[in-house]
């Protein structure tokens, strides 16, 4: 083979190598119709990346890194990832999802405590919301009527101890409640169901445990059309402070029947299991693991010792979806679907098109039912757990550590029961 033309193969065998870390296109870019860097585009996923990024493993709760602070120093595009208020990762969906002019805004500041368990009530128009503090007894109440929000505060009678997710069903709202407490005023308190009239605000006690042992933390719930409670029971209650009850079971999914009294578990594969949600046809239950948020303690440590939520990610923090069994008995086919950029998968709901929504971290993240993310909400706060509240379910409200926020795209819930 002549010179020349063994050089040139040889060229175009190389050239593949050497640009296979490089990013000429900007991983970051302005999406069609909307101002940038508040709607931000990322192209291709940001999959490839110029070869000297770094982003940092946490092993700390104090110092979770998130995705903002992962260094790329060969493409200054990505600079942008911390100035967006959404991150769309697929355009065309992303722009159905968002619409004409989506909206985003801090409706109210609360403390730098957990919240959690956030409901709308159609029945008096408005969202309700738990605060997780230690012998924290009081709910939040944001009052839709008027022409901006208000937010006050309740006591349920008898009043609920830490409740970690709450569905709308009948006139009812049904909180999975995980405080576990023999000494705080007003109980002994109980992990389990429990249903509130939001008219009244009595409560009454559904189910609070399981052949005579204690739940562990009943932490998020859903209810299928017929009715059964689906809910999640993990150890994050003794590592957060609010149950001083050792465990007694393992991390499971339990279903709960109104109708005869069952319980029923239905899933103990998950280490953490958090969040529940069903797609709108009740085909299948997506759940969250948020292995990566809690340290395993064993029963006999006395709580003094306990030690608090930490945080490795290397551990579990993973959607799941399970095809329900054609009965409504059993799961099957667990499939893990996304594990998240940011933190953990916390709490879970589907909009009434199909897409799942999570908090994780600093953001929302909102995904197709195979679990592809299509576009997440940069939140400067923690993220736990959302809401489709309005007289039309087209808001979305966003609870977490120190704020509540309010988002508004061309999504809506499904239709209440």
């Amino acid at each position: 083979m002549h010179l020349s033309l063994r050089l040139v193969s040889l060229a175009l065998c190389i050239a593949p190598l050497a640009s296979a870390g490089n990013t000429s296109t900007p991983l970051v870019q302005a999406c069609t119709g909307y101002s940038f860097p508040r709607v931000a585009c990322m192209y291709r996923y940001a999959s490839k990346m110029p070869l000297d990024f770094y982003r940092k493993a946490s092993t700390d709760m104090s110092s979770v890194d998130t995705y903002t602070s992962t260094e790329v120093s060969g493409d200054d595009s990505f600079q942008q990832v911390g100035k967006a208020t959404f991150l769309v990762w697929d355009q065309q969906r992303g722009s159905e999802i968002l619409g004409s002019d989506p909206v985003y805004d801090i409706m109210f500041t609360v403390s730098t405590g957990g919240h959690e368990a956030p409901v709308y009530v159609p029945d008096t128009n408005e969202v309700w919301f738990s605060e997780l503090g230690r012998g924290e007894l009081h709910q939040k109440v944001i009052s839709l009527d008027g022409d901006s929000p208000t937010l006050s505060t309740i006591l349920t009678d008898p009043p609920m101890y830490a409740p970690s997710g709450a569905r709308y069903r009948n006139g009812k709202i049904y909180f999975s409640v995980g405080g576990g407490n023999s000494t705080l005023e007003g109980g002994p308190y109980h992990p389990g169901i429990y249903s509130v009239d939001p008219k009244t605000r009595k409560s009454t006690i559904e189910v609070n445990n399981y052949f005579g042992w204690y739940f562990n933390q009943a932490n998020d719930m859903d209810i299928d059309q017929h009715g059964r409670i689906w809910f999640s029971d993990p150890f994050l209650a003794r590592n957060f402070g609010t149950s001083t009850f050792a465990p007694q079971v393992q991390a499971s999914v339990y279903r709960y029947d109104p109708a005869t009294g069952e319980v029923k578990i239905v899933d103990d594969t998950l280490h953490c299991p958090n969040g529940v949600a069903f797609s709108p046809d009740y085909k299948t239950l997506y759940l969250t693991d948020t292995d990566a948020g809690v340290t395993m303690i064993d029963p006999k440590v006395p709580l003094s010792e306990v030690p608090s939520l930490q945080y490795n990610s290397t551990n579990r923090r993973t959607v799941y979806a399970f095809d329900v069994s054609e009965d409504g008995s059993y799961l099957k086919n667990r499939r893990p679907i996304h594990t998240a950029k940011d933190f953990v998968p916390d709490g879970l709901k589907v909009a009434s098109n199909g897409y799942v929504i999570t908090g994780a971290g600093h953001g929302v993240d909102i995904l197709d039912p195979t679990g592809t993310p299509v576009v997440s909400i940069q939140t400067n706060f923690t993220a736990v757990n959302t809401v489709f509240g309005g007289k039309n379910l087209d808001e979305l409200w966003i609870v977490g550590h120190g704020a509540v926020a309010r988002a508004k795209l061309n999504l809506t819930g499904p239709a209440l029961q």
